[in-house]
């Protein structure tokens, strides 16, 4: 096995394992999901170090990583109450706790850093594959920052709770953090110019619509009933729908999305 496979097998798997610790200590999901995101920059930054391409464009994949793990660290800890994570504590038993950090783990350094392992070894002059992937990485940065920072700012409102969020991004999407984290990882596809590297958008999409959205959308239905069902037909459940009317609502009311 090449000597690079090796030493992502083993920073994967201590992070796991660090995972697991940090689950067993504080009992509740949070710090899985600090280790398994930032796993990432831990791997990218493996990865780019036995990278053969261009130096520039090993540091736009750091860059990025940077800047999107800047934001989910704030949102893991300032805005983490405003999260779908904080929604599973006293939901999950112990063994899905403790499964949880080794699944992040897994599926960021293996799956979601995957286009990066073609990214670092380019050697082409910067083209239409870096000039796209600047571009959807930040209109994806809009939505997934600008979407989570929506709903953190209208969790703060005296008045807000029991009411849903539908005005902003919001408006256009029921998750709009949800589809701008999908076109990040779809700009990580686009900066290794490989039909591989569409894993990483793929299964970040597989764990949204199998996983994430599913129970986002029955605890929210459960929660605020008719209100909820006005919401979805109004709003689209991902990718934004851009009309005349988009965005325009009755105002905030009844429950905030997830």
């Amino acid at each position: 096995m090449d000597e690079k496979y090796i030493v992502l097998l083993v920073v994967i798997e201590a992070l796991a394992i660090f995972g697991v610790i940090a689950a067993k200590v504080t009992q509740e999901p949070r710090a899985p999901f600090i280790i398994g995101f930032n796993t990432l920059f831990v791997v990218a930054a493996t990865i780019v170090a036995y990278g053969t391409g261009a130096l520039w464009r090993q540091i736009m994949i750091l860059a990025f990583v940077i800047a999107y793990l800047v934001h989910m660290n704030w949102v893991l800890t300032a805005a983490y109450r405003a999260t779908a994570a904080a929604k599973l504590e006293g939901q999950i038993d112990r063994p899905t706790l403790y499964a949880l950090p080794v699944i992040l783990a897994n599926t960021v350094g293996w799956l979601y850093c995957l286009p990066f392992l073609w990214a670092a070894d380019r050697t082409e002059r910067f083209d239409a594959f870096d000039a796209a992937a600047i571009g959807v990485y930040l209109v994806g940065s809009v939505f997934h920052i600008g979407g989570d920072y929506q709903k953190w700012r209208f969790k703060q409102k005296t008045g807000s709770r029991g009411k849903i969020l539908d005005t902003g991004l919001w408006g256009l999407s029921r998750h709009p953090n949800y589809f701008g984290d999908f076109l990040i990882f779809v700009s990580f596809a686009l900066l290794s110019a490989s039909p591989w590297g569409l894993i990483a958008p793929l299964a970040n999409a597989v764990q949204y619509f199998l996983d994430a959205i599913p129970k986002s959308e029955a605890m929210s239905k459960e929660r605020y009933g008719a209100a909820w069902e006005e919401y979805c037909n109004r709003v689209p459940c991902f990718a934004p729908r851009f009309s005349p009317s988009a965005g325009d609502s009755p105002g905030e009311n009844k429950g905030p999305s997830a």
